[in-house]
């Protein structure tokens, strides 16, 4: 996020009569892109939210998952007061345990109990047991160290296979932690509508466009290097390569 986008886009909203109630944003590896939000820009976020009386929601299910270089201290540590701090175990840990938690300034803190209780009544307690015995007694920090051992391959593999297979028209994030790769391709190239094709040469993606409101990104794909093995990596993107450039020959030969 650009700072100064941030504070033209509030400009915009407000003209138009609508309310910000926060700013959401996933500051480390982000989902889908990957990126990584640098700790200067975090910085001047927080001071135009609090100039502006917005809330900060810190999602951070991937900060742990750095490969390259520990991620910039969470943005809750520099103002706790305005930034609502959301953390996970499942991408961590466990995926099939499904628990988080929260940390938020005092002011709302019982709004946001209530918002809980009204919603899940109440979280597993078998699964909150299971995530306190395991933090408890087992080497939680070098387990995590291991995973990001087996991605940071992952990601490489995924990387060094776009550089090989994918049109030299495309263009990739590099991500320095978390499971995701975002893909740009040619503007006409519809990835949506690529899709079925793909999935018959048995790969798949995420479109684009399911990661705006407004139909946006149509030429994007989003990638996940957490679950596959390298050699499954290679061979799926090399899979995809040649669907993207059997769809750009035909759409280059659409236009013709």
């Amino acid at each position: 996020m650009i700072p100064q986008s941030l504070r033209d886009a509030i400009k915009v909203t407000r003209a138009a009569g609508r309310k910000i109630k926060f700013l959401y944003l996933i500051p480390n590896y982000q989902n889908p892109t990957g990126v990584l939000l640098p700790a200067t820009r975090r910085t001047e976020i927080l001071a135009i939210c609090r100039e502006e009386g917005i809330f900060v929601v810190e999602d951070n299910p991937y900060g742990l998952l750095g490969f390259d270089r520990p991620s910039p201290n969470a943005m809750r540590a520099e103002d706790s007061e305005n930034v609502i701090y959301l953390g996970s175990f499942s991408k961590t840990i466990a995926s099939g345990l499904r628990i988080g938690w929260a940390l938020v300034p005092q002011s709302l803190k019982d709004k946001l109990v209530i918002a809980s209780e009204s919603s899940i009544l109440c979280p597993s307690n078998f699964t909150q047991l299971t995530i306190a015995n395991y933090l408890t007694h087992q080497p939680w920090r070098d387990q995590i160290a291991s995973f990001c051992e087996v991605y940071k391959v992952r990601r490489d593999a995924m990387l060094e296979s776009l550089a090989e297979h994918f049109p030299q028209e495309a263009t990739w994030t590099k991500p320095g932690g978390g499971f995701y790769v975002w893909v740009n391709l040619p503007p006409e190239i519809d990835t949506k509508a690529m899709m079925p094709k793909a999935i018959v040469a048995k790969v798949a993606y995420v479109p684009g466009t399911a990661f705006y409101a407004d139909g946006f990104g149509s030429w994007s794909m989003r990638l996940s290097y957490c679950h596959p093995t390298p050699e499954r990596i290679r061979e799926g993107v090399k899979a995809l390569g040649h669907v993207v450039k059997q769809e750009m020959s035909r759409r280059g030969s659409a236009l013709n």
